[in-house]
């Protein structure tokens, strides 16, 4: 199996747990945040779709992303956002499907306007904001409890799965 068909199954085998992740986002406390520097949940939800949707695909399409260009979308609840979730990943997933290994090798440059600082190969850049989303998906998972949510099984049973 070589790298990109690994990031191919990971993408597979990680979707189901964003969407457990934001379908238990409750619906009263979606605006909900720990501190007033923190993202609220949805916040964090928007920002997950918005780095699958725009920041990977342009990695793996163009091999350059300006994150000053990238925004978030708005969802009016975490059942839309968690739709959308899993349509990006499986739009990435595909595009990652479809890039052949020599593209996937070559290289891709990320920055904000002309300071285009993050040189790195595609594959390897779409890799680390893959981590980066699990990161963020860590983050609202945090959440969920102190929002009166349940934390539902990513890695295993959690202590509100297992009751």
């Amino acid at each position: 199996m070589t790298e990109r068909e690994f990031f191919v199954y990971t993408i597979a085998d990680e979707a189901p747990r964003f969407e457990r992740v934001l379908a238990a986002i409750p619906a009263e406390h979606q605006d909900y945040k720990p501190d007033p520097k923190s993202k609220t949940a949805m916040e964090h939800a928007a920002n997950m779709v918005g780095e699958a949707g725009t920041v990977i695909k342009a990695i793996l399409t163009t091999g350059k992303i300006d994150f000053s260009t990238v925004s978030a979308p708005h969802f009016g609840s975490s059942a839309e956002a968690g739709a959308a979730i899993m349509q990006m990943l499986q739009e990435v997933k595909a595009l990652a499907e479809q890039t052949s290994e020599e593209v996937w090798d070559s290289e891709a440059v990320a920055g904000v306007g002309d300071k285009m600082d993050w040189k790195s190969t595609r594959g390897k850049m779409s890799w680390s904001m893959l981590f980066d989303l699990i990161h963020h998906r860590g983050q609202l998972a945090t959440y969920l409890r102190p929002m009166g949510g349940k934390v539902p099984s990513i890695y295993g049973p959690s202590a509100d799965s297992a009751e």
